[in-house]
């Protein structure tokens, strides 16, 4: 005979029941530790590079306590150019210019090459503008082609101008990728020769020019270079 016991479905077991129960709260996991060992093999190599950084200073800071200090002052603003001059005009064979520009010019350095390279001793002054252009003076009685060609950075002579009654020849470079624009006046003025060069616009090179050639007309004409002593 066939059993008349109705089919039950299979009841989940107890645990399933009360995952798929609603609103309760899973069981929280637990946080991996890990231990003092490991730890301390996590940390080896940031500590390890902390060393290293710290041996590398070491190393290198007594080379940058025995370099050289550089010139405490190597851009100098304002300068005093008459002050200047007169503590190198004992050793000019010329007088050195103290040209007079006017409000709004700065000159930035004023000093004597005694021109132990070039063989040409020369005094030159750098004047920045009152347009923040710059212009460099150069001037000496004792002038050769080579040390000219030197300070005109060899440019050729492209015009003249007229700028307190002395004529200067005009060398320009135009700007270029490898090269910086460059205007270059060249001037015999009461027998020294005057070298202008700089960034700056026509107008304010023919206003310095005028300055120099002002404050050199009454200067001294500069001593002759003494003839070589001959030999017995």
């Amino acid at each position: 005979m066939s059993s008349s016991t109705p089919d039950r479905s299979a009841e989940p077991p107890v645990d399933a029941r009360a995952d798929a129960a609603p609103g309760t709260a899973p069981e929280a996991q637990p946080l991996p530790q890990i231990t003092e060992k490991q730890a301390r093999r996590l940390n080896a190599p940031v500590q390890g590079m902390i060393i290293s950084m710290a041996v590398l200073l070491l190393l290198v800071l007594p080379f940058v306590w025995l370099q050289p200090r550089p010139d405490a002052q190597p851009y100098r603003p304002d300068v005093d150019v008459a002050q200047e001059a007169s503590f190198v005009a004992d050793d000019a064979p010329f007088t050195p210019v103290v040209p007079e520009p006017g409000e709004g010019w700065t000159a930035n350095y004023a000093r004597w090459n005694a021109g132990a390279a070039e063989g040409v001793p020369f005094w030159e002054i750098g004047y920045a503008t009152p347009q923040g252009s710059f212009i460099g003076l150069v001037q000496t009685s004792l002038s050769n082609p080579t040390w000219l060609a030197q300070q005109t950075e060899a440019l050729p002579v492209s015009a003249a101008v007229e700028a307190g009654g002395v004529q200067w020849d005009v060398g320009v470079r135009e700007e270029s990728r490898n090269q910086d624009a460059l205007t270059v006046y060249t001037g015999e003025v009461n027998g020294s020769t005057v070298v202008l060069k700089g960034d700056a616009p026509g107008a304010e090179l023919d206003h310095l020019a005028t300055a120099v050639t002002s404050a050199l007309a009454e200067a001294p004409a500069p001593e002759p270079d003494p003839a070589p002593k001959e030999l017995p």
